[in-house]
């Protein structure tokens, strides 16, 4: 029917044509932002998983740091421990030496003022030994631990117990204080009680050496689930460049066609003047 009211050809290729243009717009922005969430409205139960699989992945990630965090914090401890185990053997070795009754009492004495040191030394790192501010050993109430979650949702908590190095009165280590080796007698005495101390020693390193070993499975689970995570993610709002390419390509060739089937349909509606001609 030539009517010039209505361009049915024209309207048409109009609408494909701005199907096609906001095809395009959104391919490009797609292609630029490389997500396909670009527009949220595409997807609105993609973007609600995927922002609670950013959240867990980013918590993850806090959970892993923090384990990190108590691991180095117990690998201090273990430091401490070592150069205390040294200290105590040094000691052991000392009172060995002065159980020798060819020595006079002015030789005893030399070894028992680096008895004397190495005990008040001892003492005070057991007191002051600290990380990031934390005490690393027991100097208050019993029992003291130090504690981090190790799942995203923090519902699981470890402890690590801090060891308690001191004696009955407070000292460094049991009964360690109290020795003496300026006499064979004091010094046959020590050995007994520094041989027990550093057992006490060997105890605590293996108690710390099993936190950090039962913290690095920890940080390798959760690393695990971090990385699954992440790519369950990655597969809900990660553009696929080459299939997105491919539809921009091709809403690019549709609009051109639109386009010219615009001009054409509007060219096409000038036959009707012959008819007044």
């Amino acid at each position: 029917m030539a009517v010039i009211g209505t361009n049915p050809g024209a309207l048409n290729a109009s609408f494909f044509l701005n199907r096609a243009d906001s095809a395009l717009t959104k391919a490009i922005g797609r292609l630029s932002s490389g997500s396909r969430l670009f527009d949220p409205s595409d997807d609105a139960a993609g973007v609600a998983v995927s922002g609670k699989l950013t959240s867990a992945s980013k918590r993850l990630s806090a959970v892993a740091e923090g384990a990190q965090n108590v691991i180095s914090y117990s690998q201090t401890a273990d430091g401490f421990l070592s150069v205390i185990q040294d200290q105590l053997t040094r000691m052991n070795e000392l009172a060995i030496r002065a159980t020798n009754g060819a020595f006079g009492s002015s030789d005893r004495a030399n070894y028992g003022t680096e008895f004397e040191k190495l005990t008040s030394t001892i003492t005070a790192q057991v007191t002051n030994a600290r990380f990031n501010g934390a005490a690393v050993f027991q100097t208050g109430t019993q029992g003291a631990t130090t504690t981090v979650a190790v799942n995203a949702d923090g519902t699981n908590i470890y402890g690590v117990i801090l060891q308690d190095l001191r004696d009955a009165a407070g000292g460094a280590m049991n009964g360690v204080n109290a020795l003496s080796i300026l006499t064979t007698s004091g010094a046959s005495a020590a050995i007994a009680t520094l041989t027990t101390a550093i057992q006490n020693i060997a105890t605590a390193r293996a108690n710390v050496n099993t936190d950090i070993s039962v913290m690095s499975f920890y940080i390798q689970n959760v690393n695990t689930e971090r990385i699954n995570t992440d790519m369950a993610n990655s597969r809900i709002k990660d553009l696929d460049f080459a299939t997105e390419s491919t539809e921009m390509a091709k809403q690019s060739i549709i609009l051109q066609a639109s386009t010219a089937m615009l001009a054409q349909a509007n060219s096409a509606q000038q036959s009707v003047l012959s008819l007044l001609q």
